[in-house]
Parts: structure tokens; sequence; C-alpha cells
């Protein structure tokens, strides 16, 4: 399977220390590219997920990383455990990882939903009388 990666600090939800994790992400070309946060995301290729790019290039997805804190007790402490990060893209610039605790669909890296931007504007009149 190919996959993205973005390199970000994240807290891992087992040991709760902070980390510089690789999260491995299924969003735009994907060509096996390294990212960090800050990084436009490339949409041109002949793979690319989804096929289009999303409209305003905005888009959520989950992606996968294990906990690399080297000072843990044991490297067992959060391995082989997979923890889940959701991957936010805006105006195609990967803008934030964080952990994602669900809801999962079962779906391997899932898309979640375009990103959330300002509220929308109600556009239905109101009802007459």
């Amino acid at each position: 399977m190919t996959y993205n990666t973005v390199y970000a600090d994240i807290h891992c939800p087992f040991c709760n220390e902070k980390v510089t994790s690789g999260v491995g992400f299924r969003l735009g070309c994907l060509e096996n590219k390294h990212y960090k946060l800050g990084d436009k995301l490339k949409w041109e290729g002949s793979l690319c997920r989804p096929e289009t790019r999303p409209a305003g290039g905005s888009i959520q997805a989950i992606g996968y990383f294990n906990c690399d804190y080297v000072k843990c007790k044991t490297w067992s402490d959060c391995f082989p455990e997979v923890q889940a990060a959701l991957v936010t893209v805006k105006n195609d610039v990967i803008e934030k990882v964080e952990v994602y605790k669900g809801p999962f669909s079962g779906e391997q890296f899932e898309i979640i939903k375009p990103a959330k931007g300002g509220a929308k504007k109600t556009t239905s009149k109101p009802k007459k009388k």
C-alpha cells in the first residue's frame, strides 16, 4: 500500500510523552513523499487520493503512527500498539496532526471530511405564515 508520511510532534496516548513521529497517511499524490507541518500537499500524479483535489484543498483523514519515545521503560510500553492521528489539510497545506480517538468506520486511512472552516451561512428563506 502506498502512502505519504508527515513528521510532527504528537502526544502518545499510551505513555503521554511528546514524540516526533512519522504519521502515515493517504491523501494527495501517493508517492511515499515525506512532509512536515506547513508543507504544501502535492495533488498531481498518477495515483491520488481522493482522485480529484477537494474544493479549496481542505480535507481531514486518519493516519497511523507508532510511539518513538526512546526513554520508555521498555520498547513494548507503547509498541506494537498503532495509534491513530487526524491529519488536517487546509488550502493544500498540512496544517495539523493530532491524536484521533474515533469514531472509526473500520476503513483504513479513512477520509473523515473536508476540514472545517468558519461557520456556514444559512441560505434558507424564512417560512411565510
